[in-house]
């Protein structure tokens, strides 16, 4: 009998170890998992979280309390039907590790990169902010089109602008004949819109300019204040309403025919898509050693698959624009250094323009 007892001592000392051990490595991984820079989460068969980890809770604002053994469509009911959505499901259903790409389940304007893998008991998540890269790889993208845009543009103006001007010339000339005259309305028809190419092969050619010149030191809103009374007049006749909110900023180094420039683009683009009786709303403020510009609509918003294109030369959504004015905006916004962005939503979209307040030599400002 004592053999047995001894025998049954020993084994029972072995469990202990092995119950040591393993709690002790489940209390490493945990520690690793809780202290990894990613996001990670496992959600068991019936969508219940089972483990979060700090960087989760962080970035959803929530605590244990509020996730451990609670569904996660539940806590987030918005995801339902989204990429996210169908992700875990497939890897849920189907039992196969996937990668993808998507928004957040709490902020639209945040991008994640995704590995999900499933296990016998649900699945594990691990996720990673990717905002910043995806913002870089979208402007350089669009500024590799800008680029390219900008070349053609450089080389073709010249050779279009020629035969153009010849062509308005001879209609000039024809229209102060007499025997023309019953056919004058028509060539000043035809004048004023070759006057209007002219125009948009300015504007196009405004895309290739890299350099900014002739800046000097003003305040922004000195310059909205000017042209406040033309975009007035174009508001009241669209029964529509410009208001200004201005507030004290520094002096920066602008080139102010540009800034006004992307001032009329903006409120432009902003009254056409305002409902009649709406208002646009220009205001500055200062934020932080930043003056922003911010310009904004009371339409109905981007829709979330034009957002992107927004600013590409040429893409419009109106029956009657060229595309070019947003993304003269964006150019001259890049010329000052300045960061160019926009939120949008049902009730609207705000344009923002943050300018940067170094300051410089008398030398640098001649």
């Amino acid at each position: 009998l004592r053999p047995i007892l001894y025998k049954i001592s020993c084994f029972a000392d072995g469990l202990k170890r092995m119950n040591s051990e393993l709690e002790s490595s489940k209390l490493k991984i945990t520690k690793i998992m809780e202290g990894i820079s990613d996001g990670f989460y496992a959600l068991d068969r019936q969508w219940k979280f089972t483990f979060v980890n700090n960087e989760t809770k962080k970035i959803i604002g929530k605590d244990n309390t509020e996730l451990l053994g609670k569904n996660i469509w539940e806590i987030f009911p918005q995801v339902i039907g989204c990429l996210n959505y169908d992700k875990l499901q497939e890897v849920m259903s189907q039992e196969e590790s996937i990668h993808w790409e998507a928004e957040g389940f709490i902020m639209s304007d945040q991008y994640y990169e995704y590995h999900a893998y499933p296990f016998e008991e649900g699945l594990t998540v691990f996720f990673r902010d990717i905002t910043v890269l995806k913002r870089q790889q979208q402007e350089f993208s669009r500024l590799e089109r800008l680029n390219l845009i900008g070349q053609l543009a450089a080389g073709i103006s010249h050779e279009i602008r020629n035969p153009l001007t010849t062509v308005k010339g001879f209609l000039q000339m024809f229209g102060s004949k007499p025997k023309y005259e019953q056919d004058k309305e028509y060539m000043d028809l035809m004048v004023s819109e070759i006057d209007r190419a002219n125009e948009i092969i300015t504007d196009f050619l405004s895309l290739a300019k890299a350099n900014l010149d002739n800046v000097k030191r003003k305040n922004i809103n000195e310059v909205i204040n000017k042209v406040f009374p033309m975009l007035q007049a174009d508001a009241f006749n669209n029964n529509k309403e410009v208001v200004i909110d201005l507030n004290i900023l520094p002096d920066i180094m602008i080139n102010e025919n540009e800034i006004k420039q992307l001032i009329l683009n903006l409120v432009r683009n902003g009254l056409e898509v305002t409902p009649e009786h709406g208002s646009v709303i220009i205001s500055t403020y200062l934020q932080e050693d930043r003056v922003v510009l911010a310009i904004e609509d009371h339409g109905t918003g981007i829709p979330q698959e034009i957002q992107e294109k927004i600013g590409t030369p040429f893409f419009t959504t109106k029956e009657s624009g060229t595309g070019l004015g947003l993304a003269i905006s964006i150019g001259i916004a890049q010329r000052h250094k300045a960061v160019f962005e926009f939120k949008t939503g049902n009730d609207g979209t705000i344009f923002n323009t943050i300018f940067p307040t170094y300051r410089c030599t008398n030398s640098e400002e001649n």
